[in-house]
């Protein structure tokens, strides 16, 4: 809560067993999450997803997430950090 600002929630890290991919599931997780976030008084939500996973992109972009134009790179990876409004 309150990163990078105190009216943005942050994601650190979202996985569903794969027996449940594909089903919506995760979307419905999400969709709840933001609902809950925005009656709190939350205005953004943000996360990073690996560079190169096309899985996690479309993911996230489907859950209505855009790149903010802000990267980290690490040792192994590049993360692109993306947003969503609440």
């Amino acid at each position: 809560m309150a990163y990078p600002d105190e009216l943005t929630a942050f994601i650190g890290f979202f996985m569903t067993d794969v027996s449940v991919q594909n089903t919506g599931m995760g979307s419905k997780i999400i969709n709840g999450l933001c609902a809950y976030l925005a009656r709190i008084g939350m205005v953004n939500v943000r996360l990073g997803w690996v560079k190169g996973n096309p899985q996690a992109e479309h993911f996230w972009h489907k859950n209505g997430f855009k790149e903010t134009g802000v990267t980290y790179d690490t040792e192994n990876y590049t993360v692109i950090v993306a947003q969503r409004g609440l």
